[in-house]
C-alpha cells in the first residue's frame, strides 16, 4: 500500500510537470520568432528537436534504470527538464533555444519512459487505468501552459515561471518513489524468442500514437486561431483527449489490451476520413473532439509495452520501443503541413488515418501473437 500510495504522486507529478515543460515553447512562438528575426516554422523546429533529445535520452537512461534503479533516473531526469526550462529564458540565439530544447526533451522522455516500469512494478492491476490517467497528464500540462501565459505574457518571464514550477514540484516528487527494479533484476531477464517481434510490432503502434497524437497539440491550436475561433476550444478539445485516454485506459484492463487499441485506432481512422471530408464545415468542432476521444488508444501503450518485458530489461525495452515513436512523432505536425499547404486541416486528418491505420494492424499482429503465448502480464 505504501508504494501505492508514494509512487503514483512520485510519478504523475514529474509526468503533468514534463508535458507542461515539453509544450511550453507552444505559447510564445510568435515572440520568440521576433526577437531573434526568425520565421515561425525555424521556431518551431525546436519540436522535432526536442523530440530527438527524448528518443536518445530514453535509451540512456532507460539502460541506467535498469541498472541501477528507477528512482535515480526520475530524479534526474526530472531536474533536467526543470533546470533547462528556466535556463532557456535567459537564451540569446535561435540556436541556444534549439540546444536546451534538446536537453529538456532528453530529460522529458527519459522520465516518461521510466515511469510506465515503475507503475507496472508497482501496481498489481489497474495499470491501464493509472497509466492512461498518467499519459492523459499531457493534456493537462498543455493547458497549465496556457494558464500559465494569461499571468506572464513576456517569453523570458514566463520560461523562468515554468521553469521554476517544474523543478520545484518535480524533483521532491521524484524523490518520494520507492524503488521498484533496477540493479537486483538487472541479472535476471530472460529471453524470450518473440522479442524481436513484439518489439518491432509495438514500435509501429507507439509510432502511430505519437503521429496521431501530436499533431492534435502542436497544429490544431494554429488551425483554430487561423479560423479566428475563441482559445477556449483549445481548452475544450484538451479535456475531450484527456477524457478518451482516461476511458481508453479503464477499458484496457476490463478487455484485453489489443482488442481496445484496435477499436480506437479504428475509430480514429474513420474519425479521420470524416475529417478529411467535411474540412471546417459545418460539423468541423465535433469531429474534430471524436478524433481527440479517439487518440486515448496512446494512453496505455506505454503499459502495455512495458508489462511484455522482464523487469530486468524493462525500461531500456521500453524506451527502445518508443524511440523511433518519438523521432517519427516529433516530425508529424511538419508532415501534416507539408501534405496540403493550403489547408492544415486536410493534412492532420491524412496524418491520423495514416497513423490509426498502422496503429490498427499493429495492434492486430499483437493481440494475434498473444493467443500463442502464455505467461503474459
Amino acid at each position: 500500500m505504501a508504494d501505492h500510495i508514494r509512487n503514483m504522486p512520485g510519478v504523475m507529478i514529474p509526468f503533468l510537470l514534463s508535458a507542461f515543460s515539453v509544450f511550453s515553447i507552444s505559447m510564445i512562438v510568435p515572440q520568440i520568432s521576433a526577437q531573434f528575426r526568425v520565421p515561425i516554422s525555424a521556431v518551431l523546429l525546436a519540436i522535432p528537436i526536442d523530440f530527438i533529445g527524448g528518443a536518445m535520452g530514453g535509451i540512456i537512461m532507460g539502460y541506467l534504470a535498469d541498472r541501477s534503479g528507477r528512482k535515480a533516473v526520475m530524479i534526474i531526469s526530472s531536474a533536467m527538464f526543470g533546470i533547462f526550462t528556466l535556463l532557456a529564458a535567459f537564451s540569446t540565439s535561435i540556436y541556444m533555444i534549439y540546444a536546451l530544447w534538446f536537453l529538456i526533451g532528453f530529460g522529458v522522455n527519459a522520465q516518461n519512459g521510466v515511469s510506465y516500469p515503475v507503475i507496472v512494478e508497482t501496481l498489481r492491476r489497474s495499470s491501464g487505468t493509472i497509466g492512461g490517467t498518467m499519459q492523459s497528464l499531457y493534456f493537462l500540462g498543455f493547458m497549465l501552459d496556457s494558464v500559465l501565459f494569461v499571468f506572464f505574457h513576456y517569453w523570458r518571464t514566463y520560461l523562468i515561471a515554468a521553469g521554476l514550477i517544474s523543478l520545484l514540484f518535480s524533483v521532491p516528487a521524484s524523490s518520494l518513489i520507492i524503488e521498484t527494479g533496477g540493479s537486483r533484476f538487472a541479472m535476471k531477464a530472460e529471453r524470450d524468442p518473440n522479442f524481436l517481434r513484439y518489439t518491432i510490432a509495438f514500435s509501429i503502434i507507439v509510432i502511430g500514437a505519437f503521429m496521431f497524437s501530436v499533431p492534435l497539440m502542436a497544429d490544431v491550436p494554429s488551425v483554430l486561431s487561423g479560423l479566428h475561433m475563441d482559445p477556449i476550444y483549445v481548452t475544450v478539445l484538451s479535456l475531450v483527449g484527456f477524457g478518451g485516454f482516461v476511458i481508453a485506459g479503464y477499458l484496457s484492463d476490463r478487455y484485453r489490451r489489443g482488442y481496445v487499441a484496435m477499436a480506437f485506432t479504428g475509430a480514429g481512422v474513420a474519425f479521420g476520413l470524416a475529417l478529411f471530408f467535411t474540412g471546417v464545415g459545418r460539423y468541423f468542432l465535433f469531429i474534430l473532439g471524436l478524433v481527440y476521444a479517439s487518440s486515448g488508444f496512446f494512453s496505455f501503450s506505454g503499459i502495455w509495452v512495458s508489462e511484455n518485458y522482464p523487469p530486468g530489461s524493462r525500461a531500456l525495452a521500453t524506451n527502445i520501443v518508443f524511440f523511433s515513436g518519438r523521432l517519427v512523432g516529433g516530425f508529424s505536425p511538419f508532415i501534416a503541413a507539408l501534405i496540403d499547404p493550403s489547408s492544415l486541416v486536410s493534412g492532420i486528418a491524412v496524418v491520423c488515418i495514416v497513423a490509426g491505420s498502422m496503429a490498427f494492424v499493429a495492434s492486430a499482429y499483437v493481440q494475434a501473437m498473444r493467443k500463442h503465448r502464455t505467461g503474459l502480464a
